[in-house]
């Protein structure tokens, strides 16, 4: 098999010796791979490793915003991105395109579903349920006690 032909395996490879235990420590370059790979389950589990060693790697938090933005989990991916830019805030090791583009998905999401509102919408109709229901059971219960209260 040609050697260009097995590179498209390496993730794969990567993932299953950090599966068996043969890798003793994830690296950050193998948690990259990983999420390019789109084994995002791989990679979180090599990024979780990664930051235990390294809690204040700038890069891993970077990572980690990546691996949380493609999962979906935009108010997760806005912490680790601002923890990053703290650590590091050119974030010289990431390509300023990506870096660039990973901030506006951020913020677009954060826009659509602003962190402090989260919820409320939910508890709001189910508020008004709770008040329209009490409302036309006590409307019931009144017209029954009426004399003649007819229905």
């Amino acid at each position: 098999m040609p050697i260009h032909s097995l590179k498209r395996f390496a993730p794969l490879f990567l993932a299953l010796a950090l599966i068996s235990g043969v890798a003793q420590a994830a690296t950050l370059e193998q948690a990259s791979a990983l999420l390019d790979a789109g084994h995002l389950t791989q990679a979180d589990h090599a990024l979780a490793q990664v930051l235990a060693d390294q809690p204040h790697s700038a890069s891993a938090h970077y990572l980690e915003a990546r691996l949380l933005a493609v999962e979906g989990k935009w108010p997760l991916a806005e912490k680790e991105l601002e923890l990053a830019k703290r650590l590091d805030p050119t974030l010289s090791f990431a390509p300023a395109a990506q870096s660039q583009a990973l901030a506006n998905e951020v913020l677009k999401h954060q826009w659509k579903n602003p962190a402090g509102f989260a919820g409320y919408g939910q508890a709001a109709l189910a508020a008004l349920f709770v008040l329209i229901s009490g409302y036309l059971v006590v409307g019931v219960v009144r017209n029954k006690r009426r004399p003649g209260g007819q229905v």
